[in-house]
Formats: structure tokens, sequence, C-alpha cells
């Protein structure tokens, strides 16, 4: 079984699901950018904002997240369904949990730059698949 994404103007690949937390209402579609280096999946502030995410009904990590940007406060959106849309079908992903991310920027500056950070796939759900890139596309196959 092959699932397809897109390769995004920066270069990045990309998959488009649709996320369901029930205990959160939340129910969007969400693009998630495929990194292999992620260990976890997490939901960026802009797209955390988009879908409604309510920081103050998730409990905080016990854990700071660290990437290119340095630090960042991390929450986590529990019992989620990653769902793949196939052709005549859907795949769906269970996760035990989601992290959300929230950073303190303290200038617009640092505030337009926390906007651009995409959401990230990360190995807790793309270790189940073998994930090839091409010139036009992600490739995540089982």
């Amino acid at each position: 079984m092959q699932l397809h994404g897109k390769i995004g103007k920066s270069g990045l690949g990309f998959v488009s699901v649709y996320l369901l937390a029930t205990n959160n209402a939340i129910n969007a579609s969400i693009r998630f950018y495929v990194d292999t280096g992620a260990s976890h999946t997490t939901i960026a502030d802009r797209d955390a904002q988009r879908i409604g995410i309510d920081y103050s009904k998730l409990t905080k990590a016990s854990f700071a997240v660290s990437g290119v940007g340095g630090q960042v406060d991390a929450y986590l959106l529990p019992q989620c369904m990653v769902i793949f849309t196939l052709d005549n079908s859907a795949l769906v992903e269970y996760v035990d949990s989601i992290l959300v991310l929230k950073h303190n920027p303290k200038t617009p500056e640092e505030q337009e730059n926390v906007m651009e950070v995409p959401s990230l796939m990360g190995l807790d759900i793309l270790k189940k698949y073998t994930v090839r890139f091409t010139n036009s596309s992600v490739i995540l196959e089982r």
C-alpha cells in the first residue's frame, strides 16, 4: 500500500491528512511535513491556532522540544487518529499523543518566524512505513 504526498515550494515532502482528537473536539485537515529526524509528530503554532487547539485543555509535556529554533514548550494532544485518504478508502493511524508546540516569541519578528514553522510527521508514525522521495512526491509504503 502506498500513500502519496507532494513536494512543497520549500522542497520538503508533505502529506495532507485528517486529524481527529475527539477528547479535545479536534476534527480538521492538516499538512504534516515528513521529517525522519523528528522523534514525535508535532503540530506547530500556526496549525494549532488554525484548528482551534485550546492549550488550557492539554497537559504540558514534562520535557521541552528542541529543534532548529531552540527549545519550545510542548503540550500533549492525546488519543489522536491520523487519517490518510486513499482512492476509495482510508487508512487510520492511532497515536497515543501528538505534541502541540507553543513558542513564546518576544518580538513581532520572532512571531512572524514562529508562524512559518511547519507541523511535522515524526518517527512515531513514520517508523511503520518505508519513506521514499522523488522530485515531485513523497511516498509512504507498507
